[in-house]
């Protein structure tokens, strides 16, 4: 079945473990109403639709993994309000367009994972801001260019193009 939109109205929840599952339907946008939302897990599903920009709402959120669904559309600059976000996996999904900057903003960021979507033009350099990222997945999309100098430091885990 789909996800239910009435989840939104949960006001407490701070987890919501969904993966797995074989759901069908698109991420209601509801979901961005979870204001003390810490984890939200979604991956290895069959979910469809553009990722909903109200995610980007969710102030306390700290893991957003969607990856290994058939989403499309582009990543919501939404998604680079998200102060607290420690992890974000994107992969294996249908995604195109570029990687927004905003991405860049997201200074707690750990673990960013965007392969195997059909991304393209080049990496932000904004992204060279991110002090804490450790692993950057970015192999099996259309991306030109090469690292921005500011990535290419050896604590952090890159798997495509060359540095700048």
């Amino acid at each position: 079945g789909s996800i239910p939109p009435e989840l939104g109205g949960l006001a407490n929840l701070r987890e919501l473990h969904l993966h797995s599952n074989g759901l069908t339907g698109s991420i209601p946008p509801e979901l961005g109403g979870l204001a003390n939302l810490r984890e939200l897990h979604l991956y290895s599903n069959e979910v469809t639709g553009s990722i909903p920009p109200e995610l980007g709402d969710l102030a306390n959120l700290e893991t957003l993994l969607l990856s290994g669904n058939e989403l499309t559309g582009s990543i919501p600059p939404e998604l680079g309000g998200l102060a607290n976000l420690r992890s974000l996996s994107l992969r294996d999904n249908d995604l195109s367009g570029s990687i927004p900057p905003e991405l860049g903003g997201l200074a707690n960021l750990e673990y960013l994972g965007l392969s195997g979507n059909g991304l393209t033009g080049s990496i932000p350099p904004e992204l060279g801001g991110l002090a804490n990222l450790e692993t950057l997945l970015l192999s099996g999309n259309e991306l030109t260019g090469c690292i921005p100098r500011a990535l290419d430091k050896g604590d952090v885990l890159t798997d495509v193009l060359p540095p700048c």
